[in-house]
């Protein structure tokens, strides 16, 4: 007895089953990759901004003084309408809202020495993950008054 050509409805049903792994395997790891890469931007942009807060105090256009107990600055914070980046005389407040608005930010000051006047900045960034959780990271620097 001759067997029909063609598949069986086994067959078929154990062909889609492995595709149907393999396609789930293939899909983890592409949304595993995004992920990934969307952290590495989202980073890199908190990085900049960390930069940013360095830059600042090197030119001294932020009082040392006012960052010695240490002051946090939560995600969303109205940077533009603060007295301390106002009276910064940065040019455009509003773009600190945009710029460092996704982050937040521990900055402490700490003179180490008195004369001349030696600061030990450290600026912590934290940053929201693409899959959920928070992530961070210190920037310490010592800069002459």
């Amino acid at each position: 007895m001759r067997r029909a050509q063609g598949l069986t409805l086994v067959e078929i049903l154990i062909a889609l089953l492995i595709l149907s792994f393999i396609g789930g395997v293939i899909a983890t790891a592409l949304i595993s990759n995004i992920r990934l890469n969307a952290d590495g931007r989202t980073r890199e942009q908190a990085i900049a901004a960390a930069s940013t807060w360095i830059d600042r105090f090197k030119a001294k256009t932020l009082d040392f003084g006012h960052f010695t107990g240490g002051v946090t600055y939560d995600y969303g914070y109205a940077y533009s309408t603060d007295s301390t980046f106002v009276a910064a005389g940065d040019p455009n407040p509003a773009a600190l809202d945009r710029e460092w608005g996704p982050f937040k930010f521990v900055v402490t000051t700490e003179k180490v020495v008195e004369r001349p006047a030696i600061w030990r900045v450290r600026v912590v960034t934290y940053y929201r993950r693409a899959g959920g959780g928070e992530g961070s990271f210190a920037v310490e620097t010592l800069i002459k008054q």
